[in-house]
């Protein structure tokens, strides 16, 4: 039975606990604060909100190195002889972390590469399906196991909701125009994943509550989605009365089981305090 070792970036929002449970390895992203850069791991969301207050100019974000990789790699082939490693990337299209990986990957010819075209907890979904895919299929091939984790990648959906637009207007991601347009008229765009890129999805008006409320029934509207079990991420500032309301409102979409996953610094640093996301698999 051959051993396989997967591995992803911290831009996943990867929880500890399946960490630990699947032997999961990380590889740092980082973030610049000014002239100086941290570990994603060391850096919380609270962090970036606080030197956006204090300094007005927002952290930047950058994926990670082939150095990065190469440390990663080489220890797992190091203290698991004869593995394979199967490396599911941040999106491809939003960072340098999966060319990093490709670089990192020509010392290493046990490692396989797949594009995830997620990110943050939609990464994180894909990553445990093929967790749990090498769990209940212990004679699966390298190539089984690449060919399972597409298919996931292809039926996962994720739309993201910003409770405020000043941090992707801080970004250059909407105009200042646009921003101001959308303050007055109280209008809140939905970010959805596609292909691997975070695009404008529909916009909502009205105050944040009624809207991720439209946001969520839209959601499972959209998508023939598995309702056993579904993943919500949250960024720091999103109060307790709006994550137990939208407890209640996945709970009555049929939804059998959910968890919450904290988003770390990279995408908080694009979706501001108080965003909220949902995630699920289509049949």
């Amino acid at each position: 039975m051959k051993k396989f070792i997967l591995v992803t970036e911290t831009g996943s929002d990867m929880p500890q606990e399946y960490i630990d449970r699947y032997n999961i390895k990380i590889v740092q992203m980082h973030v610049s604060f000014g002239d100086e850069t941290y570990d994603d791991s060391d850096i919380k969301a609270a962090d970036v909100f606080d030197y956006y207050e204090k300094h007005k100019v927002l952290p930047t974000t950058s994926g990670s190195t082939p150095n990065d990789f190469a440390e990663v790699f080489q220890a797992i082939n190091r203290d698991y002889p004869g593995c394979e490693i199967i490396y599911i990337a941040y999106s491809s299209v939003t960072t340098v972390s999966f060319s990093s990986a490709k670089i990192a990957a020509r010392d290493f010819p046990n490692v396989h590469l797949i594009d995830s075209k997620n990110c943050t907890v939609g990464l994180t979904n894909i990553v445990l399906s093929a967790a749990e895919f090498i769990e209940e299929h212990p004679d699966a091939t390298a190539e089984e196991i690449i060919a399972f984790v597409e298919d996931v990648r292809e039926r996962t959906r994720f739309v993201f909701l910003p409770q405020t637009l000043l941090y992707l207007k801080a970004g250059g991601r909407i105009s200042n125009a646009s921003y101001l347009g959308a303050m007055l008229l109280k209008i809140f765009p939905s970010i959805d994943l596609k292909d691997g890129y975070l695009v404008a999805g529909k916009k909502y008006r009205g105050n944040f509550k009624s809207v991720y409320k439209k946001m969520i029934e839209d959601f499972f509207q959209r998508f023939n989605l598995n309702r056993d079990f579904i993943r919500l991420i949250k960024v720091h500032g999103l109060s307790e009365e709006y994550r137990l309301d939208i407890e209640e409102i996945v709970k009555s979409h049929g939804v059998k089981q959910f968890e919450w996953i904290d988003a770390g610094a990279v995408i908080a640093c694009h979706g501001g305090p108080g965003a909220v996301g949902i995630v699920g698999i289509e049949y």
